[in-house]
């Protein structure tokens, strides 16, 4: 990993994501905030409240606090019961982004299409594409002995 390794949890005000990471980003500092495409086109936080802050490991002590506090958007670090913002666990924040960046790749199925799963116990069998069932599952018809069976599967599972 890069300097740059320590992330820290800011509550932001409410829907005002995309706000606080404008302004801390026009002040220097580097920001995430997952993003979520919703099916209606809209795009949302996936944590709304919530995005995280990264600092510079050699200058993590001398982070300012305030500064970050008082910028539109943002109401203040999360703090886990503590008076000084807690570093988050190492690794948390990559394993998001690579999770966003995953499922962002994510194709847009049509009922009747037909597709195959790529992993996972079903690997390389077909099926119909029948209908989503929340934000990344869905319900696929397979035949399995000769008889059509309807299941839930993750979207990313298929190609």
């Amino acid at each position: 990993m890069a300097e740059w390794d320590e992330w820290y949890l800011l509550r932001t005000r409410p829907r005002q994501e995309a706000r606080a990471v404008e302004n801390l980003e026009n002040q220097g500092f580097f920001c995430y905030c997952p993003m979520l495409k919703k099916r209606s086109g809209r795009i949302e936080a996936l944590f709304p409240g919530y995005m995280f802050l990264r600092a510079d490991h050699n200058d993590a002590d001398e982070l300012p606090w305030q500064k970050v506090r008082s910028t539109r958007g943002v109401m203040g670090f999360v703090r886990f019961g503590i008076s000084e913002p807690r570093l988050l666990p190492m690794g948390l924040v990559e394993a998001l982004q690579e999770r966003e960046r995953i499922m962002g790749t994510v194709p847009d199925y049509k009922p009747g299409q037909t597709v195959t799963f790529k992993s996972g116990p079903f690997a390389e069998l077909d099926g119909i594409y029948l209908q989503d069932k929340g934000e990344s599952r869905c319900i696929i018809l397979i035949t399995i002995l000769n008889r059509q069976q309807a299941i839930n599967a993750e979207q990313v599972a298929l190609y």
